[in-house]
């Protein structure tokens, strides 16, 4: 998962592991992204004003299909 390295903190403490780590990802690009019509067209696009699925919204499925 290379391309969630710089989104991960370097210290946990307690129990927590790995998965909570990516769950935090997840949310923080949930809470940034979402589908948004796109007037005119049948399309659709991001909140981030790219293409739907923009490769954020790409990256947090494929966390969620491996936690």
């Amino acid at each position: 998962m290379l391309a969630t390295n710089s989104r991960i903190p370097a210290v946990y403490s307690g129990a927590e592991d790995d998965f909570a780590r990516y769950r935090d990802v997840v949310a923080e690009i949930f809470a940034h992204h979402r589908r948004t019509a796109t007037p005119g067209t049948d399309g659709a696009a991001c909140s981030c004003g790219g293409a739907w699925p923009c490769r954020e919204e790409v990256l947090a499925a494929e966390l969620l299909d491996w936690i």
